[in-house]
């Protein structure tokens, strides 16, 4: 009998239990309710305030970060950084990080997010340790090492920016040797600072494996040969950088004819001049070989030269350069009123007409509605000394 009852009570100490337990719920939850409501409307009172900073602070406490709304926060701190509120960005993606139970990835994203705050917050080295890491973790390895490789150069930590060029070629195959080689450029420009000219030649050594065609390489090269008086071979990198690339005529000029007056090897200056000029049309160039003539031949005979190389080419530098050579007692040329013209015209066809006071289109013809920013009655002609 007696274990009969026994067995008669188990289902409805079960259903006390339940209810009991029901009853405790429900009143933490309507706890809860109650203040996440009191929350609520606490943040709807800022915004009818127009205080829109707490309330969106109220509503960041509401939010509880979970695995179902991470993307969510994740966004609401890009926001704040796109909107230049770091500090609130840095604390949004903190909460994140905070929070147990995420996803590894979730967590390793939210690190990468708060790097980015850190950097847009002048940080670097915060931003340096949450990149470091990601890239130890191999998680967001490109973006990570892509934002230290930005922090070395800021910082102008070369050796380090090098080691992250290279990380980041072997992750993404992205071509890189270009960047490498002006690292390395950099470096062998503070070796010669420090009167160190051995270690930047393994600098530029270094550089030209990196991508055999660089340009700076050859012009630091060329600078340290001319600081050892070794001019012939300055002239030999500087021929080469022209084979490689005539643009740069105009800025080797000067170096490359103080070389070879030093190594006594004008002439060879003067023939390699001559054969440039036939594929090269820069106005450097022709005032180069001007002066030559000129400290050779004398000053009518450069006048004549340059008068006689300007019909060819009109040039407002040259045509300036011409005036000053009559100014200093130049005779004068037939062709000098024929260079005016060229010049001038040349200048006006490139020269536009009419330009939008709204948006600054320039072009060559009247147009009632802009074409770029579409408004009305807002192109007006150019005047000045190129215009009306």
């Amino acid at each position: 009998m007696i274990e009969i009852l026994s067995l008669a009570l188990i289902p409805a100490a079960a259903w006390t239990g339940w209810i009991l337990a029901r009853s405790r719920i429900g009143h933490r939850e309507r706890k809860r309710n109650r203040t996440f409501s009191e929350r609520y409307f606490e943040g709807l009172n800022y915004l009818l305030d127009e205080q829109p900073d707490k309330a969106i602070a109220v509503f960041i406490e509401m939010a509880e970060v979970t695995a179902d709304n991470v993307e969510t926060h994740l966004a609401l701190g890009n926001l704040f950084r796109r909107r230049g509120e770091v500090e609130r960005a840095i604390r949004v993606h903190q909460n994140i990080i905070a929070k147990p139970g995420l996803e590894e990835g979730q967590k390793t994203r939210a690190l990468l997010e708060l790097g980015e705050d850190y950097m847009r917050a002048g940080l670097f080295d915060r931003a340096e340790s949450l990149f470091v890491e990601l890239t130890e973790r191999e998680a967001h390895a490109p973006s990570a090492i892509r934002h230290l490789l930005d922090i070395y150069q800021q910082e102008k930590d070369w050796e380090k920016a090098l080691q992250q060029a290279q990380k980041l070629e072997l992750v993404t195959d992205e071509k890189m040797g270009l960047v490498m080689a002006h690292f390395c450029c950099e470096m062998a420009e503070i070796d010669l600072q420090a009167d160190k000219p051995s270690a930047a030649r393994k600098h530029l050594r270094q550089a030209r494996r990196y991508y055999p065609e660089s340009i700076r390489a050859r012009f630091t090269l060329a600078q340290i040969a001319t600081r050892q008086g070794m001019y012939s071979e300055a002239l030999d990198v500087y021929e080469e950088i022209v084979v490689m690339d005539m643009e740069y005529i105009h800025e080797l000029l000067p170096d490359y004819l103080a070389c070879a007056k030093q190594a006594g090897e004008f002439p060879r200056a003067l023939n390699r001049m001559s054969k440039w000029t036939e594929v090269y049309d820069g106005v450097s160039l022709l005032l180069a070989q001007t002066a030559v003539i000129r400290d050779e031949q004398g000053l009518a005979a450069a006048t004549h030269y340059l008068a006689d190389a300007l019909t060819r080419r009109p040039s407002v530098k040259g045509l300036d350069h011409l005036i000053e050579l009559k100014l200093e007692g130049g005779p004068e040329t037939e062709s000098g009123d024929e260079i005016l013209r060229a010049v001038a015209q040349k200048l006006l066809v490139r020269q536009p007409s009419y330009r939008c006071t709204n948006c600054g289109y320039a072009g060559h013809s009247k147009h009632w509605q802009c074409p770029s920013c579409k408004h009305w009655s807002t192109t007006r002609i150019i005047r000045g000394v190129l215009g009306e």
